[in-house]
């Protein structure tokens, strides 16, 4: 596999947040500084203060941020399902399982961010992966992909759960992997119960034994690619 096609992955994603101008958001404002001058205007804030750097820091940042991680999300999700094929040989139609679950009352089509059929693998991959199998009677293995867990709530969690056990119930083994260290202690508790789960370290070492690829390390060469790009987002705070 190229490292250019990973190379465009990453330079996409973390490009799409730039074109995220949250100061645009204000009437007649373009920056940090007319921001600031805007809320050194405003009667409800200026008595408080707020026309401060730390207050566009945490208002206009908390916005970049959030847009920030969801494309990480969108980054990791891509690149696990690019490993997938290029690695595994896994055509694009098997790449992804669908399934109906039953929602808040209402049926909703939910989708795995990857999928192994074990009966399509080559015997090469098929050595490799069966050391990573739990569950000897499944039929294949199907993932979810988060940058993070960070949200705490109930309704996906319970969706997610619904998912696992759906899964499951075809003989397919649910795999999630979390690529951070640092999700939400209680949800991935809870989610441990019905997913395997690899995370942090552990999660770039399952995709290394899964695909062959060293993902973390292929980051660190790519570092200035990333830096730059970082460096233009984290300026916009």
């Amino acid at each position: 596999m190229s490292n250019q096609k990973l190379k465009k992955i990453i330079n996409y994603h973390l490009s799409k947040v730039l074109e995220d101008n949250a100061f645009e958001r204000f009437e007649g404002v373009t920056d940090k500084s007319s921001f600031l001058n805007m809320i050194g205007n405003d009667p409800a804030f200026a008595p408080f203060f707020l026309n401060d750097t730390k207050y566009v820091t945490a208002r206009i940042g908390g916005n970049l941020i959030t847009s920030l991680h969801r494309k990480l999300g969108d980054m990791y999700e891509e690149i696990f399902q690019t490993l997938l094929a290029d690695k595994l040989n896994i055509s694009s139609e098997d790449l992804s399982y669908s399934l109906m679950l039953n929602i808040d009352n209402k049926s909703q089509k939910r989708s795995t961010d990857g999928l192994i059929s074990y009966s399509k693998l080559s015997l090469e991959n098929a050595r490799r992966i069966e050391q990573l199998k739990t569950d000897k009677t499944a039929i294949g293995m199907a993932f979810e992909v988060r940058s993070c867990y960070q949200i705490g709530d109930s309704k996906r969690i319970q969706a997610d759960r619904d998912m696992a056990l759906a899964l499951n119930n075809k003989k397919i083994e649910p795999v999630m992997i979390i690529f951070c260290s640092s999700s939400l202690t209680s949800p991935v508790r809870r989610l441990r119960e019905y997913w395997k789960v690899y995370e942090g370290d552990n999660a770039f070492e399952f995709v290394k034994l899964l695909t062959g690829f060293d993902l973390l390390s292929y980051f660190k060469q790519e570092d200035k690619l990333i830096r730059e790009i970082m460096d233009k987002i984290f300026d916009m705070m």
